[in-house]
This record gives C-alpha cells, structure tokens and sequence, in this order.
C-alpha cells in the first residue's frame, strides 16, 4: 500500500484532476434522476398485491380517486342552490381536465353525475339525482328525498345528515407522473371558488393526492436539508479544526461522494423514493468520519512535530489508518448492504446505494485529502492547535476507570427498560400516517373518514370461473353476506357491488316493494334487469363491479383507516367467510387489492426484511470483527454497542408508540452500520496500545487521547445531520432522524464508556 501512498503524494495535482473531471461525470448524469411515489411501484413484481393491482386495473378500473370533500355546517348543508352549484361547476371543471379520466359513471363521481333507479310502466327509469341545477326548494327537497330512499350512495357521495358530499374523479391511466400537478390543478380551482366566498369548507384527499403530495414535498425537502445540515457540519468542523483548510477539505469529500452516489444512481435509471431522500444527508453525515479521523490524525501528528518532512507524516496516517477505514467501510457497508435481504425495492436502494456511497467517501478521502494536503502550503500555527473538547476527553478516561459499577448499572437499567418496550413495538404502514398530525392532508382525510364511508380503498375480485356465473341467485346473494359481514367491523364505511344495484332494481320492478329488496330469483332475470337499465343509463355504468362476460365480480370497500393492524384483522377475519362462500374446489378464486392490502401486504414485507436484515447483518459484522481482530471475545465485545443501541432503539420505539414503518425500518441496520465505526476505531486503537506492553489503565487513557476526538466529533456531525430531519415535512423522515439521533448517542456512550469497563473485567485484564 505504500507505494499507492507514495503515488498520491508524488502527484497530487493528478490526484486533484481526476477527482474534478469523475465529479463533472457523475454530476452531469444527475439531470436524469427521477421520483418515484408510487406505492405499488415499491413492491416486488412476484407480490400478490402488486400482481392484484394489476388485474384489478385491467378487470374494473383504477379504484384510486382524488377526493373533493364539500361541508357546510349550515341548517340545510349541502342542499341549497348555492352549494348545488358549486358542485355542478367542480364536476363540469374536472369533466374538462385533460388528466382525468371521465368517460364511464365510476370515473367521476359527484351528485351531478350519479343516478337513480325508479321503476315505471315502461320498466325501469334511469336519471341522473340533479339534472340541471334545481330551480327551487321543492326540487331540493326531492333531490334530497331520493338520494335517502336509493340508499346505495349515502354515505358515500352524500353524508347521511345532508352536512357534506364529495366529488371524486379518476386521474388518466398514464398521469401517475403528473399526480402532484394534479394536486396543485385541485388546490387551484378550490382556492378560487373559496374566494367567491360561501359558507363552504373543501378538504382534498385521495390515494393520488397523497402520492401527488410526497413528489412534491420530496424535492423540495432534499434541497431544504442540505444546506441545513452543510450549515451544520461547517460549524462542528470550524469548532473542531478552527483551520479553513480543516473546514473546507472535510466538506469538499462528502459533496464529491453526494455527487457521485447520485450521478450512479441516474446512469443505473434508480428512482429517488421517499427513504431515499435521505441518502444526501446520509453521506454527508456518515462519510465525513473517514475525514474528520485522517484530519485528526495528521494534525495530531503534527502537533507532536512526529515527523521531521510533511510527506513522511502524510505517509505514516495513511498506512496508519486505511486499515481501519476500510473495516469501518466494509462493516458499515455490511449494515447496508443487509437490506438487500428486504423484498421492498426502497429499502433494497437506500442500502445499496448507501453503500456505495460510504465506498465513494472514504476512496476520495483517502485520494483527496493527501493529495491537497500536499498541495496546500503547511501552516505550522495551526498545526499547534489543540483539539476542542480536549479536555473532556482528558476528564473521560479518568472517570471511565472511577466509575466501572456506576456505568454497568446503568447500562443494565437501559436494557431492561428498552426490553419491556421491544414487547410493544407495532408494524404501520399507513400513508396517512406518513404525514403530520398537523398536516393540512392529514386533516383533510380525518374528517372525510368522519363525514363520509372512508378514503381508503379495499378491493375484492372473485372469478365464478364460468361466462354469467356472477348472475345466479346464490352467489349474488353471498355477495350481500359478504358486504354485510364487511360492514361489521367499525372502520368500514361501506361496500358496494352489482348485487346492490341487482337487488335496487328487483324492488323498483315491483312497485317499489320493500319485501323485493333482495337479489332476482333466476340468472335470467339478473341478466334482464342489466338489459333494461342499459336502455335507460349507459350499458358501462357497472364496469367497475362487473366484466362483460359475467365471469368475474368486484367488492368495493371504503375502509376509515389505513392503518396496518385494521386491514390485516379485517382480512384475517374474511378469508374464513370467503372460503366458506366461494370454495376452490367449485371452481371460486377470490384476490384480494387496493391501497388496504397493499399496505397489508407492505407491513409482512417490512417485519420479514427486518428480521432478516438485522440477521444478516449482525453475522456478517461480527464474522469481520473477528477477521479483523483475530479473536472471538473481542469479536463479540465490538457489537455490544450496536446491539445494545438497536435494542434501545427498538424498545424506544414500543415505549413512546412510534411504530415499524418503511422509514423506522431502517434504523436496525442502519445503527448497527454507522455504530460498529466506533467499536471499531477504538478497538484498533487500543490493540496499539496494548501491544506497545502498557498497562488496562494507560491503554485506555491513551485510546481516549488518540481517537476520543473523532469518535466525539463523528458523533456529533451524525447526530446533528440527523437531528435536521426534525424539521422535515415529511413524517418518516422526521422519525427516522430522531431514532438514529438516539441511537448514535447509545453507541457513543457504549462504545466509550462501557467498552473500557468490558475491557478491563475479570482478574487478568482483556487483551486485545
């Protein structure tokens, strides 16, 4: 390795050239990222919700609407001409909009578009509730009238108390792109007929709007962040080097890597997910370690007048530290790259190009740094410097050797409080919960989920297996007893099929009978009772509950929540009731899809790649901790610390009801990644000293001496990067920062703290 060192310091303005001219490469692929907010697009192609979506489409539709909620708390809500209007002139917008789709009934669903079923001498009657904006109080009144009577869409378009009613639209089959256009083409028109004034409140909502939301808010946090956390980083390092070399340097590595990460990203046609965000702030704060401890380093070197030539001392912190660098990387990486075990695409990039990213910092460290170093002329008051909490670090290995059982005790309080937590902990997926509590979208879904029968959609696809199945009696009627046992549960707003309709029109066909509100009594008649509504509305108004061939059949669920536990019960609790109705062996196949199972379906994804990414990253760690250290004692002693703070984390977790998501997801690997750096460093330094023959007490003075100040500093440039994640938009983010903030502050006082009191256990002291 020391000829490679030589090299770098014999042409360091090469070494400066080709860094610039690989940064202009990387930077101009950059233009190509793209952002992914898709959550469909974020499972594996083999999932059955992702598999399901996709037929789901194809059968019936997109089930994905955006959502416009109308509430007026007035004596009269929604029923007054004024209210009337405003809906009749958001449905005619929108039938205009070249990015939704307004073909058939179910794409565009308001009170100005949806239809009643009366019967009448001639059969059946088929007419839209509003036809035309009504003249007077009276055709309010029947409009008002009807809509209880019919039944299907109360609750659904129109509250039950007359309070509300929503209009909600499809978005084009090709527009997922332009959902956050979407959204802003919404807010607009709202905005402008809030202004006309009105006692009307409009809230917007809907799976695309969330999606719409995400693409916008994730741009613009990214570039938020950054200079947040370079502001950050450039004070820890002026605090820290008080050089503008120790400063800029540092700095100037971590963009590099950022620009580099990114560029592959973009050359490799990566999207930029929601997690993924974060990998800007990420190696800004994990990938200046490597600088900060060659700094460190050097500096430390020269302070001691080591070495008599400034070459000589760049050539003995190179040979001294690219072993431990590279372990530190390789561990790290390991964390990482353990998330390829997960089956979700985000996680899979965030932890391979995390990797490559701490690869890329810790290559231009060891190319960059040297090599201007070696460029800039040495400045020899600098170098006298002392390092900022110098003495804190004096102070620290003192009271480590005072206090062993006092640290001990506490470390075994932590324990047993994080454990009781781990009992807790819960999985959520939700998308909503994605958002702050505060959040204007967030509100907006609340209370759609109080007026109306929910927001988020749950599907149900059932193949008779046979042309006109889904026309005879009994399985029309296991329809009904399957929306019935569905409604039971309190977070289901409602559900629909063409077995309602089937069962609306039975009773109009028989004046209007009470008695006759149940499914026709033959195929023939079903199929009848579809010929003569197709006379009166449009032969596509059932598309989304029925194909042509009669074959295939779909439930819609409204569901008031998306949360994980929710869902999974209530799909749990069904696959007993469809097993029973629509058995396999008679030829029966039910899917299940929609934003609910998605989630569902997300949830299992989330705890199977924990469990195995934490496996697989805590094998792969220790086995390089024991390659690396020679010995399986000191192996496992270098992961109490990251054990011991991904248990915290986890217990934090379960203690304070923060629940595994996508984003929390990452904070196992992430921890035990970012953490072992500090083992690691330590350990290495501390074999040094034990092998130069000095005593337990003065190997860990001297260990604190030599790397407490980086391993602090490092602390404090990821903690602080971290902790800028509070003031994300973004809820994952926000809780993401916060638990690698806590659990670096674990590994910290693990690692310089319990390390040495571990180390010096027993009789005759651990050599390392």
């Amino acid at each position: 390795m020391k000829q490679i060192f030589n090299w770098v310091l014999t042409h360091p303005k090469t070494v400066v050239l080709m860094l610039l001219l690989t940064t202009a490469l990387a930077a101009s692929q950059m233009r190509n990222l793209h952002i992914e907010t898709d959550m469909d697009a974020m499972l594996p192609k083999h999932s059955d919700a992702y598999v399901n979506k996709q037929v789901l489409e194809e059968r019936f539709g997109s089930t994905d609407l955006v959502i416009v909620g109308i509430i007026n708390d007035k004596k009269d809500g929604i029923y007054n001409t004024h209210s009337l209007a405003i809906i009749q002139e958001l449905t005619n917008w929108m039938e205009e909009q070249p990015l939704f789709r307004t073909l058939a009934l179910n794409d565009l669903l308001s009170l100005d578009t949806i239809k009643d079923i009366r019967g009448s001498e001639a059969g059946l009657d088929v007419e839209q509730f509003m036809d035309g904006l009504p003249d007077n109080q009276e055709q309010i009144d029947h409009i008002k009238q009807r809509m209880h009577a019919f039944g299907v869409y109360e609750d659904v378009i129109v509250s039950a108390d007359g309070s509300g009613t929503i209009v909600a639209v499809k978005p084009m089959p090709n527009s997922r792109s332009h959902y956050a256009e979407i959204y802003d083409l919404v807010k607009g028109k709202v905005a402008e007929i809030e202004a006309r004034g009105g006692s009307e409140r409009f809230f917007i909502s809907g799976r695309p709007v969330i999606e719409g939301v995400f693409g916008a808010y994730m741009p613009a946090e990214m570039k938020r962040m950054q200079p947040i956390v370079m502001a950050l980083l450039l004070l820890l390092l002026y605090l820290s080097f008080r050089t503008p070399r120790g400063v800029l340097l540092p700095i100037v590595v971590v963009l590099m890597a950022e620009i580099w990460t990114l560029g592959t990203m973009a050359a490799l046609g990566a999207p930029i997910y929601t997690i993924t965000t974060m990998l800007p702030i990420l190696i800004l704060a994990i990938g200046i370690a490597d600088a900060v401890h060659f700094l460190s380093r050097e500096r430390l070197l020269a302070h001691h007048r080591a070495y008599a030539h400034r070459k000589e001392r760049m050539v003995e912190v190179m040979h001294e530290l690219w072993k431990p660098m590279l372990m530190t990387t390789v561990t790290t990486g390991a964390g990482f790259l353990s998330m390829l075990a997960s089956d979700l695409l985000p996680i899979q990039d965030f932890g391979m190009y995390a990797t490559i990213g701490i690869v890329y910092a810790l290559l231009i460290t060891m190319l960059l740094l040297p090599a201007a170093l070696m460029i800039l002329p040495e400045k020899v008051k600098h170098a006298e410097r002392k390092p900022l909490f110098s003495g804190y670090v004096e102070w620290l290995g003192g009271a480590v050797l005072k206090h062993p059982k006092r640290i001990l005790s506490f470390f075994a309080i932590l324990l047993v409080i994080s454990s009781i937590g781990l009992m807790r902990l819960d999985v959520n997926a939700s998308l909503v919960d994605q958002f702050k509590p505060g959040d204007p979208l967030r509100q907006a879904d609340k209370l759609l989920n109080e007026h109306f029968s929910g927001t988020t959609s749950l599907d149900v696809m059932i193949d008779t297996g046979r042309e006109n199945g889904l026309l005879e009696p009994v399985f029309l009627q296991h329809l009904i007893d399957l929306q019935e046992e569905i409604e039971k549960d309190p977070m289901v707003g409602d559900t629909g099929s063409i077995s309602e309709f089937l069962q609306t029109m039975n009773q109009a066909l028989h004046a209007d009978d009470p008695a006759w509100h149940r499914v026709p009594e033959s195929s023939d008649m079903a199929a009848q009772y579809l010929l003569l509504y197709s006379f009166s509305g449009a032969p596509d108004d059932f598309e989304t509950f029925i194909t042509g061939d009669y074959r295939h059949a779909h439930v819609r669920i409204n569901m008031k929540t998306d949360e994980t536990k929710v869902v999974t019960a209530l799909l749990e609790r069904m696959q007993i009731k469809t097993d029973l109705w629509f058995p396999a062996d008679q030829g029966f196949k039910v899917e299940w899809a929609g934003t609910g199972f998605t989630v569902s379906r997300l949830s299992e994804m989330i705890i199977h790649g924990q469990v195995a990414s934490l496996a697989t990253s805590i094998i792969a760690i220790f086995l390089l901790c024991w390659w690396m250290f020679k010995r399986l004692l000191i192996a496992a002693i270098a992961m109490v610390p990251v054990t011991l703070a991904v248990t915290v984390n986890y217990g934090m977790m379960g203690n304070v009801g923060i629940p595994l998501d996508i984003a929390t997801a990452l904070t196992g690997a992430m921890a035990l990644g970012i953490g072992v750096d500090f083992a690691i460093h330590y350990l290495h330094r501390y074999h040094e000293e034990s092998e130069a023959g000095n005593s337990y007490e003065a190997c860990v003075i001297n260990t604190n001496r030599s790397v407490g100040h980086a391993i602090l500093f490092n602390s404090f440039v990821v903690i602080g990067g971290f902790l800028v994640l509070l003031t994300a938009a973004l809820y994952p983010q926000m809780k993401l920062g916060a638990l690698i903030a806590a659990t670096m502050v674990v590994c910290y006082l693990a690692t310089c703290y319990l390390f040495p009191v571990l180390l010096g256990m027993g009789k005759k002291k651990i050599k390392v």
